[in-house]
């Protein structure tokens, strides 16, 4: 029987190691990928600190998954949007929702499923190749898999996850046109989010970040100003200087806040015009209270709050599909880093510490399991 290597997280601030298992001869109906890249997202730098409570140890991490059909249980399969899968299809996968409660029967929302765990397994329940960061990805649970066939490069197919993240957030906020908006944090969130905002019809977008290399992407995605958090370290001065690039010094009409950081919130707010809106979409893991004044900071100032949990629909990936395949953002600039497994390690290590790989500032990781691809 064929073997494959999968990388395991033995508990948080623990060990990634490489491990080799069976793989598995497709049952009917299931679907086996060859891996070609896994996204390094904030939930796998989360994880290994220890801030998903619920996340189940051994892990095997990874869910901003794309790789190319190995092989098909008998029956065959079908993606998201009915067409059959072929051996060979690059296909974007994700899983983890129960497909029973009423969030995910009647809604069709797997991220407010009320009975999954996390969007990757323990070994213990979901099987060895339950997570990208490995060689195979067995999709052993096809009633609650979202597929969709992408006919780009994998370099871009892999960020379908990130970009159906900011379709959510953008869906829900709607910018209009004539608007100005902020995007607070300038990693791959930031950046999609930011360049659906301005497609989808903001007039002008002011982008708060760092490194300077992340600040210089931020304008092929249509910033029209950036404000540098490296040089600009004063959380006052910053909001300072974002009021005064928005109409009469008031504030933005939308912002997005992307960066992750509990603190960060309250200095996002402070950029919204009164009346105003605020998203919140970095914040998916729990980084601590902060103190909040509802009379002076939200009801005074008359603006509206809102959050989301990653990709919120089946269809805001569809959405995102369409996006990357009529190639309306330079998507293809955005993975910065393909790194094999025995370097998980290092990318996590990123994106916990200065976003630095190899000497080069990290836009995007990818975990190449099966060499590079592009």
């Amino acid at each position: 029987m064929p073997r494959g290597r999968a990388v395991v997280l033995d508990r948080p601030l623990g060990t990634f190691s490489i491990e080799e298992f069976p793989v598995p001869d497709p049952a009917p109906g299931t679907v086996l990928l060859s891996m070609e890249l896994c996204g390094c997202c904030a939930t796998d730098a989360h994880t290994y600190l220890g801030q998903w409570k619920n996340a189940r140890f051994p892990a095997l991490l990874g869910h901003e998954n794309v790789g190319s059909v190995h092989a098909l249980g008998a029956g065959g399969q079908r993606d998201y949007l009915g067409r059959e899968l072929q051996p060979g299809d690059r296909v974007f996968a994700r899983w983890g929702w129960c497909g029973q409660c009423y969030e995910c029967r009647s809604l069709q929302q797997p991220r407010r499923c009320r009975n999954r765990t996390i969007s990757y397994g323990g070994m213990s329940v979901d099987g060895p190749f339950s997570g990208g960061l490995a060689e195979y990805l067995y999709l052993s649970a096809p009633a609650t898999t979202f597929m969709l066939k992408l006919n780009v490069p994998a370099s871009t197919a892999v960020l379908s996850e990130p970009l159906g993240v900011a379709v959510t957030a953008v869906r829900r906020a709607q910018p209009r046109m004539g608007e100005t908006v902020v995007v607070q944090g300038s990693g791959a969130i930031g950046l999609l989010t930011l360049g659906l905002a301005k497609h989808a019809g903001a007039s002008r977008a002011i982008v708060v970040g760092g490194p300077r290399d992340r600040l210089e992407m931020a304008r092929a995605f249509g910033a029209d100003v950036v404000v540098d958090i490296d040089r600009v370290r004063n959380p006052e001065k910053r909001t300072r200087a974002v009021l005064a690039e928005t109409p009469g010094g008031l504030g933005a009409d939308l912002v997005f806040g992307c960066v992750g950081l509990a603190p960060a919130w309250l200095e996002g707010i402070s950029y919204v015009r009164d009346g105003g809106r605020f998203m919140e979409l970095g914040l998916a893991s729990d980084t601590g209270d902060v103190s909040f004044n509802p009379s002076t900071q939200l009801v005074a100032r008359n603006i509206t709050l809102m959050g989301t949990l990653g990709l919120e629909s089946y269809q805001d990936a569809v959405v995102a599909g369409r996006i990357m395949e009529q190639r309306q953002l330079p998507l293809e600039r955005l993975v910065s880093h393909q790194l094999p497994l025995e370097r998980v390690g290092d990318a996590i290590q990123a994106l916990n510490s200065n976003f630095t790989v190899d000497g080069r500032t990290a836009i995007k990781i990818a975990i190449a399991p099966n060499g590079t691809v592009g």
